[in-house]
């Protein structure tokens, strides 16, 4: 009975896991309008993050990394800062979870 018990668990376990590690890298695209941007704060571990709503109005949180390419409406790069709430912009990345990703990358829209 013990070593089913243990079985048991381990099994749910790996089903845990591996249900967290498709989740990431499932595609997250979202087109809307930026309601907030959080700037990173290194002191407590944090990255910069943007909050989308679309025409639905579902809202999205999306992590920005260091490796998150940020373009303007011309298609050049830009940096974050030229992102406020009410830009329209288009969001590609990999959900973590349900309703927060991981940007890779923001094209602003007009």
């Amino acid at each position: 009975m013990k070593t089913a018990a243990i079985l048991f668990i381990a099994l749910m376990s790996l089903y845990m896991v591996s249900g967290t590690a498709a989740a990431k890298f499932k595609s997250e695209n979202v087109t809307g309008k930026v309601t907030s941007v959080k700037s990173a704060d290194p002191s407590r571990g944090l990255r910069p993050t943007i909050a989308v709503t679309d025409d639905k109005g579902e809202r999205t949180l999306f992590e920005i990394t260091p490796a998150t390419e940020i373009y303007g409406v011309d298609s050049k790069p830009v940096t974050l800062e030229v992102i406020s709430k009410g830009v329209s912009v288009k969001v590609n990345g990999t959900a973590i979870m349900e309703n927060i990703g991981e940007a890779t990358s923001i094209r602003l829209l007009k």
